[in-house]
């Protein structure tokens, strides 16, 4: 049996406290993206899915409290399947990819850390707003 991560992006004003998801790996219509794909190194990394990562155990954080209703509602379509929810940001999530793909080479074919958001999530450097990743696994 596989194991899937689903993905919401939220986005939130500076100065505001609601966070509004802006895009879901479920409801992409493109198909799922590089980093939504099934990759257990990098599950290991964000949560300890399926392995043990590199880093020192802080995930999974649990759904944050104040998600946005996108992503609730996402993860709410099948409660019982969907397990080890967690959030971090941008940074924090596309810096676990690259250490659990450091096999793959940046550039031509491949995402660059520098631009890590835009060319894993396709969020460009925004002064106005913060952006988080709330992710969760199936069975």
């Amino acid at each position: 049996m596989g194991c899937d991560i689903h993905i919401v992006i939220e986005r939130r004003e500076k100065g505001s406290a609601e966070w509004v998801g802006v895009w879901s790996s479920d409801c992409a219509p493109e198909g799922r993206p590089r980093i939504a794909r099934r990759d257990y190194a990098f599950f290991a990394e964000v949560a300890q899915v399926r392995g043990e990562g590199t880093q020192p155990r802080i995930y999974p954080r649990d759904v944050p409290k104040d998600v946005s209703r996108l992503a609730w509602l996402q993860y709410m379509r099948s409660p019982t399947d969907h397990h080890s929810a967690s959030h971090m940001t941008v940074q924090e999530f596309t810096d676990a990819w690259f250490r659990a793909n450091s096999f793959r080479p940046e550039g031509k074919d491949g995402p660059r850390k520098e631009f890590a958001a835009s060319d894993l999530l396709g969020i460009w450097d925004d002064d106005d707003n913060d952006f988080r990743v709330v992710f969760w696994f199936d069975n």
